[in-house]
């Protein structure tokens, strides 16, 4: 049951970020290159800081965070690709 918490802790924290990322990004590039941009940056970051907060574990804490980006990169494209649509 731990684990189920854990992994949807990880994914909402992915997506918060991702989201808070894209958004500012958006100001210096149109919506799809920052939405790939906050996804490098996030993918980045939450892999370093996974390895190094599981000592005993760090494949699986790595894993656990590439398997969260990658269920939320389309969401993150087609909201992009949305905003690039908008008058």
């Amino acid at each position: 049951m731990t684990l189920i918490f854990i992994a949807l802790l990880a994914l909402s924290w992915t997506g918060l970020s991702l989201a808070v990322l894209a958004m500012l990004m958006k100001r210096m590039a149109p919506p799809r290159t920052a939405a790939w941009r906050a996804f490098g940056i996030s993918l980045v970051i939450n892999t370093i800081g996974a390895a190094y907060a599981g000592p005993g574990e760090p494949l699986s804490s790595i894993l656990l965070i590439l398997l969260c980006h990658a269920l939320l990169l389309p969401p993150l494209l087609l909201a992009a690709r949305r905003e690039e649509r908008r008058p």
